[in-house]
């Protein structure tokens, strides 16, 4: 048992009260006794301080996982950090244990809550982030992982050791393991309008709007000027785009 677990296991000794879990009960139910007799369950105290224990370890460890079928869905964790996730994307972590510590699949967008003591931590198939308060995109899969900065600061790790610092408006992605710098791009593949310009307006902090919500886009574009995005856009799918 390690120091948490003992600190845990001495709480619970500590604050066990008779009556909260009938020990004799049970003691005479299984061996035909009566109450009253000289011989008592000596071992019944610390059998409850375990199953007491065993239930608040299962909670503090069990696992949350978060998924977004065929649209896009955005949840608050349990710091405060908001996850937006892309469709087809898997977010998981352990709220009681390790609120600041997720793993992931597929395309998500992190606003993290700035807490400077405890780093926000995303584990990703291939790769890891580190960051204490920002705003970032990862997306990983089969293929690699990829690292987005639209605000703050984060440390981009692969598998073969080396990180970099990427700050707002660069980006990365791994190649055999190795993080490289590449220029910040969105890349899109039949993605619903309304899915397109809600990216958008989270990283640029803008609020977006269209009536053409039905209308896909496939495309890449580069994260430099939101006008020069929304120009392309509107050209490309002969709709109009309200920024405010």
């Amino acid at each position: 048992m390690n120091q948490v677990d003992e600190k845990i296991f001495s709480f619970v000794l500590d604050h066990y009260r008779p009556g909260t879990f009938d020990t004799q009960a049970a003691w005479e139910k299984l061996s035909g006794r009566r109450r009253g007799r000289s011989l008592r369950p000596l071992w019944a105290l610390p059998v409850a301080a375990a199953l007491v224990l065993g239930l608040f370890l299962s909670w503090r460890n069990r696992w949350t996982e978060y998924r977004s079928y065929d649209a896009v869905q955005a949840f608050v964790l349990a710091d405060g950090t908001r996850a937006t996730l892309n469709p087809g994307s898997v977010l998981r972590y352990q709220p009681h244990k390790a609120p600041r510590q997720v793993s992931m699949r597929g395309k998500v967008l992190y606003e993290v809550v700035h807490d400077p003591a405890h780093p926000f931590t995303v584990s990703a198939p291939s790769a890891t982030v580190t960051v204490l308060g920002t705003v970032f995109q990862v997306e990983a899969d089969d293929n690699g992982t990829r690292v987005d900065v639209s605000e703050g600061r984060v440390r981009f790790s692969g598998t073969a050791g080396e990180s970099l610092i990427l700050t707002a408006g660069q980006g990365a992605s791994l190649r055999e393991g190795v993080p490289v710098r590449e220029k910040s791009v969105f890349r899109f593949d039949a993605t619903p309008l309304e899915e397109v310009l809600k990216e958008l307006s989270v990283y640029y902090g803008v609020s977006l709007s269209s009536d053409a919500r039905e209308k896909r886009l496939t495309g890449t574009f580069s994260t430099g000027s939101l006008d020069e995005i929304l120009y392309l856009i509107q050209s490309a799918l002969d709709v109009e785009i309200e920024k405010r």
